[in-house]
């Protein structure tokens, strides 16, 4: 039996971003709390090294770094399970897909894997990946080895 502490570490983000974007809009339709979100402009602290910065850009962002599984799948489930609240409802989504269309604002997410030296990384379920594909989001994979 495989020890909770030898799996592989993940997590994933879904970032709004865009100089228009104002990121209550999105806050307003996604029934979470972003980690971060900001206008562009706007100052906002980047953390105890680095202190306020402007930001270049607008920003929502938010990550699954809360989950407790280290199943890449379960963390774009969360963030499929944002976008989509039931199967086959695109309210959300068309909400979104509008904002970013009215905000000249885009969608990434990004998907982290930490595996031991040899693990197989993992592959992204093509029903999340045909799901994050009707915002759309661009999607991004940093697989490493630790």
């Amino acid at each position: 039996m495989t020890r909770f502490d030898e799996l592989p570490k993940t997590y994933a983000t879904l970032r709004f971003a865009g100089d228009g974007l104002e990121p209550t809009h999105i806050s307003a339709l996604l029934p979470v709390a972003p980690k971060r979100a900001h206008r562009k402009g706007e100052t906002f602290y980047a953390g105890p090294h680095t202190g306020n910065l402007t930001g270049r850009t607008g920003i929502w962002y938010f990550d699954t770094r809360d989950l407790a599984s280290r199943d890449l799948t379960d963390h774009l489930r969360r963030i499929v399970e944002l976008l989509y609240p039931e199967p086959g409802n695109v309210d959300r989504v068309t909400k979104l897909r509008n904002l970013m269309r009215q905000e000249h604002a885009t969608a990434r997410v990004s998907c982290f894997w930490f595996g031991k030296p040899g693990a197989q990384p993992p592959a992204i379920p093509e029903d999340l990946s045909a799901a994050l594909a009707g915002l759309p989001a661009e999607i991004e994979t940093d697989f490493h080895e630790a």
